[in-house]
């Protein structure tokens, strides 16, 4: 393997230990072959055309599912479950009415008034009973009986659940009946003691008057307890009522949520259908600009590799000129080079900013007018840079001087024919910022182009200018990814205008006068 692509090999591992992250550029592997260096890439004859742009893929973003979506779905589930533990509160509760209301009937009202009912019939005929026996003379067993039943009908009664009111109709009925009994026994004393005509004269008086007094007490508490039950009975209606018509509600609640979620759920799986298929489509986009760019950088890298292989097999075939044909090579060599160089700052300019970086303006200034003023000679142009002034910016100088580089050096290679030939530099700083404009006397930027100047591999028409497109690129990353700001635009003698911003730094520490002069001039 010849050197160049022995040193293109540790370039590129090196690159990929540090953690470079490469956006556009396909896998380069290398072979040798009797001294050539071939590039392995899917197709060497690709058109020569500038793909879309890497830094537009960059800036896109994939399609995502709107969280509001989500949002319908998860209140719509929420909303569901509570509507049903709603549902089973009411229902409880009109339940609890319901067996409230038939315990009242079940075990109070009813009981009440079949005991009440029995008490008063029970009342008439003890009330017959006595009369006869008195009247015949007959033993008072029937009539003793009657008096027994009487009191379990009592003890039954006072048995029962009661209310106040209950309570007090109770107690009025206990004590008229306790005195139909005692007149009752009266009668019945004047009977056995021989006096039959006052005993019938107590039984038809007295006693018929609180037999009807009692049944009057019991019928004043029937209807109490008939009144019970028929308000329970109306209680246990409006409840049912009620109830069926929360349990409506509650399932139109239902319905209309369920129905709200299914059509959340169809919208999110038509949605996420959609960004799976818009996601499938900016793969497929992505892999054929991939595929392009791997294919531009092959057939850039395999040109001047041909023209290596057919310098070393000229060596071979006539070493009386192998001197040129080496120096050919060489050249050709030096073109991989530069290409990977780009590359390889391209991949740089994507990596993390330094924390606290700075890098004084006018000691980069100063160090890039030395640099390029060889390589601008060359292009018989001058550098001019303004006054420089003593500000720093917060990145480090060396992606200063890859900004300040690229844009000089593309300016001096852009001058095309023009007469006055010169590439100049101003720095200005305000509100925090620090402005920096590259301006040259060449033809200018094509309109077509405008923005588009700055996407990866894209050059000028008609250009013979070394180079494979990343410089603005690389210019365009490196700003972005310190938060500043570029463009471009049209000078005043026509020529293109490139600027950008960046964050002034702070100074370190104070800084003593050292007499350093307070401009650059040209070179």
């Amino acid at each position: 393997m010849c050197q160049a692509c022995v040193s293109n090999h540790r370039r590129i591992a090196s690159a990929s230990r540090s953690g470079w992250r490469w956006t556009c550029a396909s896998t380069i592997t290398w072979d040798c072959t009797a001294h050539l260096c071939r590039a392995n890439a899917s197709s060497a004859s690709v058109p020569r055309q500038a793909p879309s742009s890497c830094s537009k893929r960059t800036l896109s973003r994939a399609p995502t599912v709107r969280p509001g979506t989500c949002s319908i779905l998860a209140v719509a589930f929420v909303a569901v479950v509570a509507a049903f533990i709603g549902s089973t509160i009411l229902v409880q509760r009109e339940s609890r009415v319901i067996d409230a209301d038939a315990t009242l009937i079940s075990r109070d009202a009813a009981p009440g008034i079949q005991v009440i009912s029995n008490l008063r019939v029970e009342l008439r005929e003890m009330q017959t009973r006595a009369l006869r026996v008195i009247e015949s003379g007959a033993p008072g067993a029937e009539v003793a009986d009657s008096r027994r039943r009487l009191d379990q009908l009592l003890e039954q009664a006072v048995g029962l659940p009661t209310d106040a009111h209950e309570a007090l109709l109770l107690g009025k009925l206990h004590s008229a009946v306790r005195a139909f009994d005692e007149a009752t026994e009266r009668a019945l004393e004047q009977a056995r003691g021989g006096h039959r005509e006052e005993a019938a004269r107590t039984v038809r008086g007295d006693v018929w008057r609180l037999a009807d007094v009692a049944g009057a007490a019991a019928n004043e508490l029937v209807l109490y307890e008939v009144k019970a039950a028929e308000s329970a009975a109306q209680r246990i209606e409006a409840a049912r009522r009620r109830g069926n018509r929360t349990a409506w509600q509650l399932d139109a609640l239902c319905a209309l949520l369920a129905a709200s979620a299914a059509f959340a759920t169809v919208r999110a799986v038509r949605q996420m259908q959609r960004v799976q298929q818009a996601n499938h489509d900016l793969t497929q986009r992505k892999a054929a600009e991939l595929e392009q760019f791997a294919g531009r950088v092959a057939h850039d890298i395999l040109s001047p590799l041909s023209a290596v292989s057919m310098a070393m097999s000229l060596v071979e075939k006539t070493p009386a000129q192998s001197g040129e044909a080496l120096q050919r090579a060489q050249s050709s060599l030096s073109r991989v080079r530069r290409i990977v160089d780009g590359l390889l700052e391209f991949a740089r300019a994507g990596a993390r900013p330094e924390v606290g970086a700075r890098a004084d303006v006018r000691v980069v200034a100063a160090g890039l007018l030395d640099e390029l003023g060889p390589f601008a000679a060359q292009r018989h142009a001058a550098l001019r840079f303004d006054d420089v002034p003593d500000c720093a910016v917060a990145c480090s100088p060396g992606v200063l001087l890859s900004l300040l580089g690229n844009l000089l050096r593309n300016g001096l290679k852009y001058l095309g024919n023009a007469e006055v030939r010169e590439v100049s530099l101003r720095v200005r700083p305000r509100r925090g910022r620090v402005l920096f404009e590259v301006e040259d006397t060449g033809p200018g930027i094509p309109p077509a182009l405008g923005e588009r100047i700055f996407e990866p591999y894209v050059r000028g028409p008609n250009t013979g200018a070394p180079g494979i497109g990343l410089g603005l690129a690389t210019v365009k990353r490196l700003v972005e990814s310190h938060g500043g700001s570029l463009g471009v635009g049209t000078g005043a003698n026509g020529g293109a205008l490139f600027w950008f911003e960046l964050d002034e730094a702070l100074p370190a520490e104070p800084r003593q006068p050292q007499g350093q002069p307070s401009a650059l001039r040209s070179a």
